[in-house]
């Protein structure tokens, strides 16, 4: 190449280096990346547009601020040249990296040069290098061997007991000498035992103890964090809500307990969590000294417990929790006026008035009578002939009938054999590669075909089984549904024990008039099941 042809590109020059990176002898840090592409640029007479440097971002995926930013330098023209120190650098899922390489670079009319892997696409028969895609496989295989290893190490430590989570519980403190050890923060620790004693010995609840914390000026969890941790927090570090009060009273971490494994993450390539069932959460008692006693503990949520069922009259309550208006989503509060008038009516629009939502009225006569004939209507059905009822049920929730559930595990099988037909389709074709049977041309011809068949069938299998999931799933929470039913074999009137089995929720909406009559609907959601009517 003379020097004409080098002085026409204008080069990218991006690095990549993540925590799982630090652990790869071939990786080496930023500013090394940048030098040896500086130098790489210098000797070879291309002009360096700018460094894109992403520190600390994986290489599964490609959700990187300054790879993003190098893509739309490649959209408007600015650069026609990306040269990274490896393939590693450009990503680490072979997928989405090949198809950088193979195809929206040279579209783009951009080359690309992998300097330690010797890659360079304006190479002919760049191609037919089957090492290529090996090498952007085994980078792939690296970040998902590193989590497979940092999972079963995190799962050792959280059976010994060891506290594994990013940070400790506000009132705990990581000891400087182990950080899988937590300690009691003095700082802190008193405001969750005043939280307790609120709850226990004052009878406040979530709502009412986040108030007071607020207007005492108590910094939040999330804001202290941001404080020891030397970050900026832009929200109110005094605002304190239900839902941090709820969650923190409820953490047994305080009573000495650690508990791990409530979260866990989807693949090594996505950041999304799930919450894990409470069966799945690892355990272990007595690890640490605990801020609040059991006594206080059991005190504080009987207290919490008994609040949710009486009012002021004394009168039990057995709404608590499950009535929801149909707009604003937040619960109708009980009202017993002195006249024994009771009702039900929207808590926001009774705080914040009309403009924010409106009064959602129902008295709580009609509502116990509304829900005592349809759960007395959905026993009644359930038992007397349960058959009937799990069909009827199932084709409401979607579920398939039984020929059309034979014909999705039909195609569930055949897409599987035809995967099985085209590996093994493959390895035939690279077999005759090697005797020289067919031509490499000709193999990256039939093999691509292949491969793009796999993709539609595996995208199509995965369709089929998370349908045929789905129903599974149907059927089990129509079995448990069936079960908490039989516990009643004649409801004649309502309690707390058999709304809270059998109901997820009770929406309200607001009344309407219709044809000159008012109407209001309810719609009861049961637990498993959802909306039955």
């Amino acid at each position: 190449m003379n020097l004409n042809e080098r002085s026409i590109y204008t080069a990218a020059c991006y690095c990549r280096l993540s925590r799982d990176d630090e652990q790869d002898g071939t990786s080496v840090s930023i500013e090394t990346q940048k030098k040896v592409l500086e130098d790489y640029c210098l000797s070879n007479g291309y002009s360096v547009f700018d460094f894109y440097c992403d520190d600390g971002y994986t290489g599964t995926n490609f959700e990187r601020p300054s790879f993003s930013r190098m893509m739309s330098d490649v959209k408007t023209g600015n650069i026609n040249m990306v040269v990274v120190k490896d393939l590693s650098r450009l990503g680490r899922n072979y997928i989405e990296t090949g198809r950088l390489i193979e195809e929206t670079f040279p579209e783009s009319g951009v080359r690309f040069i992998a300097i330690g892997d010797d890659v360079d696409t304006s190479r002919e028969n760049l191609d037919l290098d089957l090492m290529l895609p090996m090498k952007n496989i085994f980078n792939q295989y690296y970040p998902a061997d590193c989590s497979r290893k940092t999972r079963q190490a995190l799962k050792t430590k959280a059976m010994r007991g060891e506290y594994i989570g990013s940070y400790a519980p506000y009132g705990y403190r990581k000891s400087e000498e182990d950080k899988h050890v937590l300690e009691i923060d003095e700082q802190k620790a008193p405001i969750i035992i005043r939280m307790f004693e609120m709850a226990a010995y004052e009878g406040y609840g979530y709502n009412k103890i986040a108030r007071i914390l607020s207007e005492q000026k108590v910094i939040t969890p999330s804001a202290y964090q941001a404080e020891i941790s030397g970050r900026r927090f832009e929200k109110d570090p005094y605002d304190w809500n239900l839902a941090t009060v709820h969650k923190m009273m409820e953490n047994q971490t305080y009573l000495g307990h650690t508990i791990n494994g409530r979260k866990r993450k989807i693949s090594f390539k996505s950041k999304r969590m799930l919450k894990q069932p409470e069966e799945k959460w690892i355990v272990v008692e007595n690890t640490h000294p605990p801020i609040i006693s059991e006594q206080l503990w059991d005190d504080a949520h009987k207290r919490l417990s008994s609040r949710k069922r009486v009012n002021k009259l004394g009168d039990t309550h057995i709404f608590a929790g499950l009535v929801k208006c149909d707009k604003c989503g937040y619960a109708l509060s009980y009202s017993n006026q002195k006249n024994h008038s009771e009702y039900f009516c929207c808590n926001t629009y009774k705080k914040k008035g009309k403009d924010v939502c409106s009064i959602h009225y129902i008295p709580y006569a009609d509502l116990y009578d509304i829900v005592l004939a349809d759960i007395r209507s959905h026993i009644s059905k359930a038992q007397r002939n349960q058959e009937t009822f799990t069909k009827s049920v199932l084709k409401k929730l979607g579920n398939s009938s039984e020929k059309n559930k034979e014909h999705l595990k039909n195609e569930i099988a055949a897409a599987e054999k035809r995967i099985r037909e085209l590996n093994d389709r493959f390895d035939k074709l690279y077999e005759d590669r090697l005797d020289g049977i067919i031509s490499d041309s000709k193999f990256k011809e039939l093999s691509s075909r292949c491969e793009d068949e796999q993709i539609k069938i595996k995208a199509r299998l995965s369709e089929l089984n998370e349908q045929a999931g789905q129903q599974i799933e149907n059927e089990n929470n129509v079995s448990k549904f069936i079960q908490e039913i039989n516990r009643f074999s004649d409801v004649n009137e309502l309690d707390k024990e058999i709304l809270n089995r059998l109901i997820d929720k009770i929406v309200v909406s607001d009344r309407v008039k219709e044809n000159g009559t008012q109407m209001q609907q309810v719609r009861i959601i049961y637990k498993f099941l959802g909306d039955l009517n």
